[in-house]
């Protein structure tokens, strides 16, 4: 191993360490940026910007890394086309539809997105330019396979109950809506869920410390958030979501 290559396994395990304390803090309710929506506070931005904004990192900078590297090949060209494919939506599509049009988001929760999308966006473009080792069997191993069925069933899980809260929430007279429907009546946030299936698919189809690293970092930030938003759901339904795990039937 090159004295490059150890110097970036070590960034990413460091990286991937951090997400640790990340998920502490957030399973006790620690929330400096406003991530869990309960530190609103400080400088603001109008929500459809703030998403805009923080997401934009994430679709440029791998994809320009890798690129611009000129070590293109055919099985990196298909992880970028997978993260073009969400983040394409994510930064381009739907910041454009979330439901509180006229919401804001903390200029905090905003900065420490884009950093976080910005590290994630240079380890793999960095990973997949320079560092990585694949052979085009790779589209054949199991792994793959695994892991692309995964990350397509995560993001149809993901974009599904997006647009199915944004359709009730739109049909609602205020903005307390209780979630139903498909995954809805299993879970309360079956588009955290998704989200997180879709990149533990990712991590599993590129088998990279990159990936792993995305994947904890998702868990850290994600799991939280879905106990905050079913507490939050209980509180205010308390009689019709009282049972409804947050993430995993029975278990979550």
């Amino acid at each position: 191993m090159s004295h490059e290559s150890t110097i970036f396994t070590i960034i990413c395990l460091l990286w991937s360490l951090g997400a640790i304390p990340t998920l502490i803090a957030g399973l006790l309710k620690w929330d400096p940026v406003g991530r869990l929506g309960t530190n609103i506070r400080g400088m603001k931005m109008n929500s459809q910007w703030g998403w805009f904004v923080f997401e934009l990192p994430a679709l440029l900078t791998f994809p320009l890394i890798y690129l611009a590297s000129g070590n293109t090949y055919l099985i990196g060209n298909v992880f970028l086309g997978l993260w073009l494919l969400h983040y394409g939506h994510r930064s381009l599509v739907w910041c454009w539809f979330i439901p509180k049009r006229d919401g804001t988001v903390s200029m905090p929760l905003c900065a420490s997105s884009v950093s976080f999308n910005l590290v994630n966006g240079v380890l793999l473009g960095w990973f997949l330019a320079y560092g990585a080792s694949y052979v085009e069997q790779w589209l054949t191993d199991p792994r793959f396979a695994v892991g692309v069925g995964l990350f397509f069933a995560g993001m149809a899980l993901n974009v599904w109950s997006d647009y199915r809260l944004l359709y009730l929430r739109r049909r609602a007279t205020d903005d307390r809506v209780v979630p139903s429907g498909g995954p809805f009546n299993l879970i309360c946030c079956p588009n955290l869920a998704g989200e997180i299936i879709e990149w533990i698919g990712f991590a599993l189809l590129t088998w990279s410390l990159p990936g792993l690293a995305f994947a904890l970092w998702t868990i850290a930030n994600l799991v939280p958030r879905a106990l905050w938003r079913r507490d939050w759901y209980q509180e205010n339904f308390e009689d019709t979501l009282k049972k409804r795990a947050a993430l995993i039937p029975g278990v979550l």
